[in-house]
């Protein structure tokens, strides 16, 4: 037995269908724009900082070596200064400093690099099913949808004009009547009428016969 449909309104059927591809639309967008945010993080903490912190580690080392010489060299030309050579002390130990942060941040930058790869996994196994969502289900509704649409429009259009035809054959049945009702002899009746009333009022015979 088929089942009936209870459409109340196909002006809101038609709405549902352009809300719901705008939906899709927009999901589409902000799925894209987070994984290219993704992607750029994680170019950014597996590629450029990694590089940018052993640049800087290369950078300290040369100038740690640079201070260390430094001081040397101090420590030959002064070797009779009770003080020795603090400022060249103090740049070493400025140099060493700079070296241990470069490398510090290093050793951050890898760590946070594994970090993130494993929640970009985990991020993408959840977004996973809603990104092809968007691209099936959510399409074969919107495609179920403007079939719908076209049948009930169809229907609507079969059943107006189903409505028009019954309409124009009562009529032309209706105006059919009429015609014949106005063609009828108008002296049919006058004619019956005429030939009972000549019936009635004629005179009953009278016998002729004697002894009456």
């Amino acid at each position: 037995m088929a089942k009936s449909s209870n459409v109340r309104s196909l002006e809101a059927l038609r709405e549902f269908r352009v809300a719901l591809i705008h939906f899709i639309d927009k999901a589409k967008q902000a799925v894209s724009t987070s994984d290219s945010e993704v992607m750029r993080t994680q170019l950014w903490l597996q590629s450029q900082q990694p590089a940018h912190w052993i640049q800087e580690i290369r950078k300290a080392e040369e100038k740690l070596a640079q201070a260390k010489n430094e001081l040397f060299r101090a420590k030959i030309s002064q070797p009779d200064n009770p003080r020795g050579p603090t400022d060249q002390v103090r740049l070493v130990r400025k140099r060493k400093a700079e070296l241990a942060h470069a490398q510090q941040k290093l050793e951050k930058t890898n760590r946070w690099s594994r970090t993130f790869e494993r929640s970009t996994n985990e991020y993408r196994g959840v977004l996973s099913p809603l990104s092809s969502a968007l691209d099936g289900s959510a399409q074969k509704t919107v495609v179920l949808i403007e079939r719908s649409i076209a049948t009930l429009e169809s229907y609507l259009s079969t059943k107006t004009t189903s409505a028009t035809e019954e309409l124009s054959t009562t009529q032309t049945t209706s105006i059919a009547r009429k015609g014949e009702e106005q063609t009828k002899d108008p002296h049919d009746e006058h004619a019956n009428s005429d030939s009972t009333t000549d019936k009635s009022d004629k005179d009953p015979e009278i016998s002729m016969e004697p002894g009456d």
